[in-house]
């Protein structure tokens, strides 16, 4: 559930700002609740972590509870060292329709046949574990 769902009724119409912010807020939520899930499943604490990045506890919860920018090559960083590999796909061309939080979520595939391209939905940001990746003890 979203801020806009939580506090607001359907249909209300925001501004481009407004939009923009609550895109801006759904995506650092999405991204730091599956670095977390995906922390745990690996059992990796924030104290554990901290070491491994040679940064402070409190840098680590900044990042990880949205006060502070992540940047790419943070979040990288942080994958690399609880042994995931972090998988961005954004979509080459927009479908007409969006979600209801304003974000498309499409994916390109080429028909090899046709040579046309196809879209189908899934999540904005993907993080799946990978065994090319030399995880840090």
């Amino acid at each position: 559930m979203s801020a806009r769902d939580m506090f607001f009724p359907k249909g209300t119409q925001f501004s481009d700002a407004e939009e923009r912010a609550f895109a801006r807020e759904d995506l650092v939520y999405q991204v730091t609740e599956t670095l977390l899930m995906a922390m745990e499943d690996k059992g990796v604490s924030k104290v554990e972590l901290a070491r491994r990045l040679n940064k402070s506890k409190s840098h680590v919860t900044r990042l990880l509870d949205g006060s502070r920018n992540m940047t790419l090559a943070s979040l990288s960083d942080i994958c690399f060292a609880i042994g995931i590999t972090p998988e961005v796909k954004i979509p080459v061309n927009l479908p007409e329709k969006r979600s209801e939080s304003g974000w498309s979520r499409a994916s390109f595939k080429q028909d090899a046949k046709t040579k046309k391209a196809s879209y189908k939905s899934e999540s904005n940001i993907v993080i799946v574990p990978s065994a090319t990746w030399k995880r840090v003890a």
